[in-house]
């Protein structure tokens, strides 16, 4: 037996080495999160990167264009930069909504549609594409046709797809794969990029190639935002990241099978809609032309305020929710419906619609945004509220003002 002056010292020694282990522990810890604070920091430089130069492009086309209005008085002149200007605010606006579905925070639209009939639509669409130099097979294997989306989400999420696939498969013999099985997941799977694919039942959309493959040392970048191994004029890069991000904003998950020469497998996850009770949205009675209008911004409220105007309302409006709210409670009875922003200081649309709702129990009213938290913008929809979302046109808000009188 060891004295027990050894045995404290064995002690020791053993305390010693656990020391040592937690502090290497700690120290192998601290520079793989070092590592991955990196690599984010990496990433969200190359996303601004991105976003500036595609931004800077736009600004100065809607700069120049908006100069030359100011330098013509010819009226046709006039319309076509008008014109212009519009066409390219509307792209800057499809590059904010890619960002926001790369960040995970997209506000979709989302309802329930048949995958089966969005799929087979834009097939049709995409098949001139690419069948005519490649083998090219479609089938929608799926019994479940049914899911919670936004279509025009997913037809860019498959044409992002199957135009990905078809630069990657670069022969005569090239093939590329796109259909549906129906998919019930038991037990939680770990997916390629770290993902825990819960339990439930799922329609799985595959889109997979022959092609060239993922080497492994770019596989862990391809959802990264401006991430591209094309050449510039052939990809921005936000593909995949869209792709990625359509695909949180619709609750599901994506898996990635490559090999180098051997092609890829792409797996959407998408889950089943369960058949939940529609809630009606009601018409309104409308006893005047007067409309409450309500946002924060002051140079965008008074545009609004003048399309709504042109529209043949009489418009009151607030950039101060509490205003609006004082307001509407002393004359709500002459107020035929609202129109009001959602993410404002102090009191957002929502809280002040629940307010108003306490000073009338039927008030009335639908929303424009341009961002809304997902939570907020699900809680509205199922209520049956309408929500335009910014930048609008002319067109989207006498569209959606005639819905209200249905």
């Amino acid at each position: 037996m060891l004295s027990e002056e050894m045995q404290v010292v064995a002690r020791e020694e053993i305390l010693r080495m656990a020391s040592d282990s937690e502090e290497m522990y700690k120290m192998q810890e601290m520079r793989e999160l070092a590592k991955r604070q990196s690599e984010k920091m990496a990433a969200l430089g190359q996303l601004a990167g991105g976003i500036a130069h595609d931004f800077n492009n736009q600004l100065m086309s809607i700069i120049g264009n908006a100069t030359m209005i100011q330098k013509t008085d010819d009226p046709a002149k006039i319309k076509e930069y008008a014109e212009r200007i519009i066409h390219i605010s509307q792209n800057s606006a499809n590059l904010t909504r890619k960002i926001l579905m790369f960040a995970k925070k997209e506000s979709s639209t989302n309802k329930p549609i048949n995958l089966k009939k969005v799929m087979d639509e834009t097939y049709r669409m995409v098949e001139s594409i690419i069948s005519s130099e490649f083998e090219v097979q479609y089938n929608y294997g799926a019994e479940n046709k049914i899911i919670l989306g936004d279509e025009a989400q997913i037809e860019n999420l498959l044409v992002n797809l199957i135009l990905n696939s078809k630069d990657a498969v670069e022969s005569q013999f090239g093939k590329i794969r796109v259909g549906t099985v129906d998919t019930v997941v038991f037990s939680p799977m770990v997916l390629s990029h770290g993902e825990i694919l819960k339990p439930g039942k799922y329609i799985t959309i595959y889109v997979e190639d022959n092609g060239v493959g993922i080497s492994e040392d770019v596989f862990m970048k391809i959802f990264e935002p401006y991430f591209t191994t094309k050449e510039k004029t052939n990809g921005t890069g936000l593909g995949l990241s869209v792709v990625f991000g359509t695909v949180k904003s619709h609750s599901g998950f994506l898996d990635v099978k490559s090999n180098v020469n051997s092609g890829t497998r792409f797996e959407i996850f998408l889950p089943v809609h369960s058949k939940k009770q529609i809630i009606k949205r009601s018409k309104i009675d409308f006893r005047s032309n007067l409309i409450m209008l309500v946002d924060d911004e002051e140079n965008v409220l008074d545009i609004e305020a003048e399309l709504l105007e042109d529209l043949g309302y009489d418009v009151v409006k607030f950039n101060k929710p509490l205003d609006a709210l004082d307001y509407y409670s002393q004359h709500y009875r002459s107020i035929a419906f609202s129109v009001i922003d959602l993410c404002m200081p102090v009191m957002t649309g929502k809280q002040l619609f629940e307010e108003m709702k306490q000073i009338n129990k039927v008030s009335k009213a639908f929303f424009i945004t341009g961002y809304a938290k997902q939570a907020d913008y699900e809680e509205l929809t199922k209520r049956g509220s309408i929500i335009i979302e910014k930048p609008f046109t002319y067109e989207d808000l006498s569209t959606q003002i005639a819905k209200i009188y249905m």
